[in-house]
């Protein structure tokens, strides 16, 4: 089944076109990486999937049904999203998984939370602003969590992590996807954390899919020239 089916998706701003005729179907389950240089429209792409903007061309389907059909919040309790610079909310570790919960008037045990992302039980009342970055970015995987969605949207979620840290996200994406049966989608611009993460795989250039496959496929056998100028660091 397609969880996401976008066709000739285009984005302007102010004039400059970001996005240009994008045709991606994206399969529920597993992690899918969307994989390119700086300025590709990576994350500009992964914000239309929870209507954070609006394409200025083109179709997108959610669950084969119009995207701009769902109510908004329902949607966005389905579709969770995990932004590249830690917010978190002033307040306990508790405070921050409790948010979301909280606002749509649903029930949640931070406790399973604070488990299911590997944080000690006694995180619960700790200041947010105590946490290490690996522990503040387990905090917002699990805030994003606790309203039970069933894609979880990541924008370069290890941008700003030592390597340790770097590799204990990585693991807990796959974890999650495998235990919660999440389809992610998991926005980088580092072949090998595309290889290490990735179910499957579009390259985005320059506004444009150029790419869609395995990494290990699409390095092999590249359609477009600057797929392996980006792989070799020449485009970033």
């Amino acid at each position: 089944m397609k969880v996401f089916r976008l066709e000739r998706i285009g984005l302007t701003k102010s004039g400059t076109a970001i996005l240009d005729s994008v045709d991606v179907s994206i399969s529920s389950g597993g992690i899918t990486t969307l994989l390119g240089p700086s300025g590709s429209g990576k994350t500009s792409l992964l914000r239309l999937l929870n209507r954070l903007d609006e394409p200025t061309a083109g179709n997108i389907y959610y669950n084969d049904e119009p995207i701009a059909s769902y109510d908004i919040q329902a949607l966005r309790r389905e579709v969770g999203m995990v932004f590249q610079r830690q917010e978190l909310f002033e307040g306990t570790v508790t405070d921050n998984i409790l948010f979301g919960p909280g606002l749509h008037g649903m029930p949640v045990e931070p406790g399973g939370i604070l488990d299911l992302v590997g944080l000690n039980p006694d995180a619960h009342d700790r200041d947010v602003t105590t946490l290490s970055g690996g522990q503040a970015q387990k905090v917002i995987i699990g805030r994003a969590l606790a309203v039970g969605p069933k894609v979880l949207l990541l924008d370069e979620p290890t941008a700003n992590l030592d390597p340790s840290s770097t590799l204990q996200i990585e693991e807990l994406v796959k974890h999650l996807s495998r235990k919660l049966g999440l389809t992610c989608i998991f926005v980088t611009h580092n072949v090998e954390q595309a290889r290490r993460v990735g179910d499957s795989a579009f390259v985005l250039i320059e506004g444009q899919v150029v790419e869609e496959g395995s990494i290990g496929g699409i390095l092999a056998h590249p359609k477009d020239p600057r797929t392996l100028r980006f792989a070799k660091g020449e485009l970033r």
